[in-house]
């Protein structure tokens, strides 16, 4: 059972229901756009404020209405805007930022994945956070041979052809391992609060 906050007219009416993980869901909706910009700032002190201003409120928008296109425009918006004012980002930073994409858009869809106030359980949470880590492992594990192969000008083929192999492999590997994991019983993916 979730404790909710609840504003209601005299009639009765809902107006306003707050729970702990819709506050949390929407954290992790607006704070990730917000600590991404901040990067993007920080990198390149020189940028306009306004599209990150316009981004924000995108992402506020988005964290509201998650089952809106405004994810997919907050989130399309960010990468132009994070690749039109970053010239020379080091590769942290732009790690920084996939990561902040990464959370944005997974907690916006888990929100749009269900009706407005169930809250997820601790075991879709724990799932969600280990398919996270694992895409940013590989993630990280591509931005280091890309900069091993920087370093050594011109890549040896051996080190394109892995990493493509790789990338091209993990979306096969994904659907087999769906296809050979042991039906179980169906159980409640999230609570009603």
């Amino acid at each position: 059972m979730t404790t909710a906050f609840l504003v209601e007219d005299r009639d009765g009416t809902r107006l306003l229901t707050l729970t702990v993980p819709g506050i949390v869901v929407r954290l992790l909706t607006v704070l990730p756009v917000l600590v991404a910009l901040a990067a993007l700032h920080r990198i390149a002190p020189g940028a306009a404020w306004w599209p990150s201003a316009i981004l924000a409120a995108m992402a506020a928008v988005s964290a509201e209405v998650p089952d809106s296109g405004a994810g997919l425009v907050t989130l399309g918006g960010l990468v132009a805007w994070w690749l039109l004012a970053t010239d020379q980002a080091g590769t942290g930073w732009a790690l920084l930022v996939a990561a902040c994409g990464l959370v944005f858009h997974v907690a916006l869809a888990h929100a749009a994945a269900g009706p407005p106030g169930c809250a997820p359980t601790t075991a879709v949470v724990a799932r969600l956070a280990v398919r996270c880590a694992v895409v940013l492992l590989v993630t990280a594990a591509i931005a280091l041979v890309v900069e091993v192969a920087e370093e050594w000008g011109e890549p040896p083929t051996l080190i394109v052809g892995g990493t493509l192999a790789i990338v091209g492999a993990l979306p096969w590997l994904a659907v087999r391992s769906r296809s050979t994991s042991p039906p179980t019983a169906p159980s409640p993916e999230r609570t009603p609060g």
